[in-house]
Formats: C-alpha cells, structure tokens, sequence
C-alpha cells in the first residue's frame, strides 16, 4: 500500500499543483453569493412577474396590436356604403346646344349585407382575442418555468456555497494537523484538490444562476441590465387534484379551445355573408337634367315676332338600379365556407382530444413528481447528509481515509443536486398542468 502510494504521491502533487494554478484563475471570476439572486423579504414573486411579463413583453404587446386592428375593422364593416355623386354636361361642336346634368345614389345593401359583413369582422376579432390569449397562456407558463429554473440554479449555488466554506475550514484544519505532523501532508494536499474541486463547482453554477435569470429577463421583457432579486422557494406543499374537477377547468378556461370555436363561429359567420352577397342588390337614384337645345330656323312668339327656336328644360330624374347575380352567386365561396366550418369542428374535436390528454398527462407527471420529491426528501436526501456526518467522524477517529471521506461528500453532491433537479420537475410538472387546464390550480 506504501508503494502504490509512493508511486501516486508525483500525480498527485501535479493535480495540486494544477488546482493551485485553477484557484487563482478563477480569482478573475467575480463571486456573487446567492443572496444577490435571492431575497425572501423584499425580492419579486413569480405572480408579479408574470404581470409584468403580460404588460411589457414586446411580442405580447405586438400581438395585442391585432385585436386593435380587429376592432377597427369592425368598426369599418359598421358604417354604411357612401353615396355616389356624379356631375356631367353636355356641349355641342360648332353649335350652341348644351346640357348639364347631376345625378346621386345611394346603395341599398339588400338581405342584411351590412348586418353579416359586421358580424363576419365582430367573429374575426374574437378569434384574435383567443388567439391573444393562447399566446398569454404559454407566455405565463414560459416565464413561471424560467422563474423554477432561475430558483433551481440559485439552490444548487446556495448548497455550493456553503459546502466550500465548510472545504475551507476543513482545508485549514488538515494544514494545521500536517504542519505539527498528527496528520500526512498528502492528506492535506488531498483536501486542497477537492477543496479547489468545489470552488470550480461554485463557478459553475454562479454562471448558471446568472444565465437563468437573465432567460427570465428576457422571457418578462426586462432590460439585462436591470437588478432583480426572486422571492419564492422550489419547494412546494403536496396537492391532491381531482381529474375531473381539472377537466372542467380546461373546458372553461383554455383560450385555444375557444379560438378554435370562435374560427367555427368565423366560417359560419363567413358563409351568411357570402350567401347574402350572392342575391341581388340596389342601389336608389335620383338627378337633375337642364338641356338647352335649339334649331337655326326661326318662329314666331307668343308675341307675334320671329325668334330663333331654343328651349331651355328642367328635367328631374330618379330611379332604381338592380344588379342581378344570374352567374356570380358566390357558389365557390360558399362550397368554400362550408369547408371551412367542417374544418373548424375538427380542429375543435382534436384540440378537445388533446385537452383531455394533456390534463391527464400532466396530472400523473404532477402525482409522480411530488412523490419523488417526498421518498427522495427522507428516504436519499437525508440518509446521504447522515452517511457523510458518519464517515466524517469516523476520519476523526483514525478509523477510515480521507480518500473515503471525498468519495462519499462526492456522492452526497450527486444527490444534493439531484434533489434540485427532483424539485424542479415537480415545479416544471406544475407549471405543465396549469397550462394544461388554462387558469391557476385551485
């Protein structure tokens, strides 16, 4: 065993050696303690952010730039169609006749064309408040995943963060016991490796703290550059939801489902407009006509005397001009239409399909994850922090190596971090089913 430590002692000192060099490059790496990403006291709540995400995120706030758009064009489809106005005359060449003439209309939008053209832009805008809404659905779930991500990374650095204090007063022990020789100078240099080990580890996941806060900025709509600090926890208190009862929810509350009707309610809306287009139609008229017509002979007047012959006349016209649809009856857009309705009741049936599915899915993910989350709390989190106590006293005592001690303060990492990823699934398996049902769990 000499011997193969012997051998292992010019290795070794290479590793520490290296570490050394790692330690004081990492010295360029600015620390920033967890406490700067977090504060429990005066630190923004995921319901807060997503408020503000739903005020400020600049997609969100370009797609709600539709529903004005929507809004306008129903309040074009509500006005009536202008009159016309038409101004004419008449001069003859190398001659003294001429006429004038002003004629208007107004256009009579026969069998409610107006009524159906407003009710086809009035469905048209409510499609696009539901699909405004789906789009603030997700938005919600991707900025309360981001917040989940951002509480895991600051979790995993807290735990880093004290595990390398806890390194460093150990390191400092081990150097005192080999500089008055009750313990190996290898035992000493072993403990700098794994302490600089954990040192790298803090690294890491200061830099994943800070990348998952800044994918939440981004997600909000917040500048980079903007301090913010979180106030939650990754933690969650065990529900019990009843399928059901989270179906409902779903039928209620999910904006695609009711994009999908409003597109059927659309097509329907579409097909009255197009049918009312294809019957006939008026328009009322009504003019005035003032000829001033004459020949070059002359006549005698009611006086006796020659005059040349010219009248002037005042003629009042009006009628009713009737555009007949004997070809163009708006057959194809009706074939069409119809299409489109039995296209929207699909498009209903499958997002309702999917619905159901995905409520039922994401309830035994949210089931499963909150159970793992339990067993893995008493029965692995809490066993390892134990085991490692145990093997640390035992090094205490003379009754184990070092070696022993690293490898199971490793293990107790793994799990650690793995309970991180354990209570962020149970978060993210939230977050999946109040989207799944469109609303908050009850």
């Amino acid at each position: 065993m000499k011997r193969m430590l012997f051998a292992f002692r010019p290795w070794l000192l290479t590793m520490v050696a290296l570490a050394g060099s790692l330690s004081l490059s990492a010295q360029d790496v600015q620390p920033v303690p967890a406490s700067d990403f977090l504060d429990l006291q005066g630190g923004v709540t995921e319901t807060e952010l997503v408020t503000r995400a739903l005020a400020s995120n600049p997609t969100l706030l370009a797609r709600r730039q539709q529903i004005a758009m929507a809004h306008g064009e129903v309040t074009q489809a509500r006005l009536r169609q202008n009159p016309s106005l038409t101004l004419g005359g008449l001069k003859e060449v190398n001659g003294g006749d001429n006429a004038i003439n002003v004629r208007g209309s107004l256009p009579l939008e026969l069998f409610g064309r107006r009524a159906r053209r407003t009710e086809v832009a009035e469905n048209q805008e409510e499609v696009t408040q539901q699909g405004v809404a789906d789009h603030e659905r997700l938005l919600t779930g991707e900025v309360r995943m981001r917040f989940g991500q951002a509480l895991a990374a600051i979790r995993d650095l807290m735990f880093v963060e004290q595990l390398v204090q806890v390194n460093r007063d150990f390191l400092r022990l081990m150097e005192d016991r080999a500089r008055e020789g009750a313990a190996p100078r290898l035992d000493a240099d072993e403990t700098r490796v794994e302490a600089n080990r954990i040192e790298t580890l803090r690294i890491d996941y200061q830099a994943k703290a800070e990348v998952a806060l800044l994918a939440l900025k981004e997600t909000v709509g917040v500048d980079p550059e903007e301090p913010i600090r979180l106030k939650g926890a990754l933690e969650l208190a065990p529900q019990d939801y009843d399928r059901k009862q989270l179906l409902q929810l779903a039928m209620d509350h999910r904006p695609d489902l009711a994009f999908q009707r409003a597109n059927e309610a659309l097509a329907s809306a579409e097909i009255r407009s197009d049918r009312a287009k294809g019957k006939p139609d008026a328009s009322v008229f009504g003019g005035y006509e003032r000829p001033d017509f004459g020949f070059s002979q002359r006549a005698f007047d009611a006086a006796g005397n020659l005059a040349p012959i010219r009248q002037t006349f005042n003629h009042v016209v009006f009628g009713l001009d009737i555009n007949l649809p004997v070809f163009n009856r708006n057959q194809g857009a009706v074939v069409a239409d119809t299409a489109a309705i039995q296209a929207a009741r699909n498009q209903i049936a499958a997002v309702d399909l999917n619905l159901r599915h995905e409520v039922a899915q994401n309830l035994v993910r949210f089931n499963g994850a909150q159970a793992r989350v339990t067993v893995y709390r008493s029965g692995v989190r809490d066993q390892a922090a134990h085991n490692l106590e145990i093997v640390r006293q035992t090094y205490s005592y003379g009754r184990t190596t070092l070696l022993d001690v690293i490898a199971e303060q490793r293990r107790y990492i793994d799990i650690e971090t793995g309970y991180t990823d354990i209570l962020l699934d149970a978060y993210a398996s939230r977050v999946s089913l109040e989207q799944a049902i469109g609303t908050n769990l009850p």
